[in-house]
């Protein structure tokens, strides 16, 4: 199933959200964001958080209330996926203008323990561990970025591969490198990372 979880960030074109929202089969928002999916001309189908920054507009939605005051938004999103066992998820509304927001997400991410598919104004990411492939165009952007220590690291289909390297915060990260054909590859054996892969528009949203 295409899952797709909203939040609140007011960083995605609104067409570009609605486009994300009406290929999806389910469509959680987190909290505030269903405003925001309602001013783009979708409605979710659940919305989930402490209901702070949610209006409380009557629509077609289940609302589940989580008051714990220990997560975030994001947090009771990824919880409430795990509880009902979806697996292909994808995340929006993460880059806003709160760079502490943005870093708590990729956080909570990481926390999920499971790859997360990031929808971003310019391209698709992922939070993974383990493995990941993405389809590319030769020269679109490429950078992985790790989230923690990543030993085993392995990058491929890019100008600049890697082979075993070592990425760590604060250490060795590719950034802004090139996809050299169609397919971008990364794989680690132990650690979690970001891999971002640039996409034009119109080739957005895509689910394969």
């Amino acid at each position: 199933m295409r899952v797709l979880g909203v939040l609140d960030g007011g960083d995605l074109p609104l067409e570009l959200l609605s486009a994300w929202a009406a290929s999806a089969e389910l469509v959680i928002a987190a909290d505030g964001a269903a405003d925001r999916l309602l001013k783009s001309g979708v409605a979710p189908n659940i919305v989930i958080g402490d209901l702070d920054g949610f209006s409380g507009a009557p629509g077609p939605y289940e609302v589940v209330a989580d008051h714990d005051g220990n997560s975030t938004d994001c947090d009771k999103l990824l919880r409430w996926v795990r509880q009902q066992g979806h697996t292909n998820l994808t995340l929006t509304g993460v880059e806003g203008d709160l760079l502490d927001h943005i870093v708590a997400t990729l956080s909570s991410c990481v926390s999920y323990r499971r790859n997360v598919r990031l929808a971003l104004r310019r391209g698709v990411g992922w939070v993974f561990s383990g493995a990941v492939t993405m389809r590319s165009a030769p020269g679109a952007r490429v950078s992985l970025l790790p989230l923690c220590s990543c030993a085993g690291v392995r990058l491929s289909g890019v100008q600049w591969p890697l082979d075993g390297a070592q990425l760590d915060v604060g250490g060795h990260v590719s950034i802004s490198n090139k996809a050299s054909g169609e397919m971008v590859s990364a794989r680690m054996n132990t650690g979690a990372a970001f891999l971002f892969v640039e996409y034009p528009r119109h080739e957005m949203p895509f689910w394969d």
